[in-house]
């Protein structure tokens, strides 16, 4: 079918962003359009839901600190399905489980490997 093609297609083992260009284009447009989409929802979803307006360089602290909390699973889960969809699901997968591994507990990251470990081939989730 067309979605294991797809699946087939964006899970292959693909050279480094080091060693091909092409690799690092696509890495790097992944990242920046995930980076600005991630900032794009968090910010008026902020000021919609708790009335908080700032910036990061200007503050308040509360913006600051609520915005990095909001921004990191939302920016992770984008990185995946925007990696996913340039076709190299592998790497992004693997560095969203890196970004999540540094806010959930070693338990919860367990959990996820045992109920959603497929999602991430070759990533250290996977026993």
């Amino acid at each position: 079918s067309a979605s294991d093609r797809f699946w087939a297609w964006t899970t292959q083992q693909r050279p480094s962003w080091r060693e091909s260009p092409t690799e690092a284009a696509v890495a790097f447009c992944v990242f920046g359009v995930t980076g600005s989409t991630s900032v794009a929802l968090v910010r008026p979803a902020l000021k919609r839901t708790i009335g908080l307006e700032g910036s990061m360089r200007e503050g308040p602290w509360s913006y600051r600190i609520t915005s990095l909390v909001a921004v990191s699973p939302i920016y992770a889960t984008l990185l995946v399905s925007f990696g996913t969809v340039a076709g190299r699901h592998r790497y992004f997968a693997y560095m969203a489980n890196k970004i999540f591994g540094r806010f959930l507990p070693n338990f919860v990251m367990k959990r996820i490997s045992e109920t959603a470990g497929w999602c991430f081939p070759g990533s250290r989730i996977v026993k």
